[in-house]
């Protein structure tokens, strides 16, 4: 692995930029001790696109997880006894 100087990164950063791309990764060192290493970043993932919510999709779903039963509260009163529970102080 190549090694470069904290003052060849200050005074040469177009010269070291180049060597960079060409080895991948560089030693920084000062007075002859390491004290970074300088590497490329990794390039980016392309994010898949998130999928839109389908009203239709999450009525299907409900009705797999309910089937016939009717739920025992609902997501009001669940939130209204989260937000009684919380303490401010």
């Amino acid at each position: 692995m190549e090694t470069v100087t904290i003052r060849d990164l200050r005074q040469n950063w177009p010269e070291v930029e180049k060597r960079l791309a060409v080895v991948g990764e560089l030693i920084v060192t000062r007075d002859g001790v390491v004290v970074a290493l300088l590497k490329l970043p990794r390039s980016a993932k392309v994010k898949k696109a998130a999928k839109r919510f389908d009203p239709a999709v999450h009525a299907a779903l409900i009705r797999k997880i309910w089937s016939d039963k009717k739920p025992c509260f609902t997501t009001d009163q669940k939130l209204a006894e989260e937000r009684t529970e919380r303490f401010f102080g």
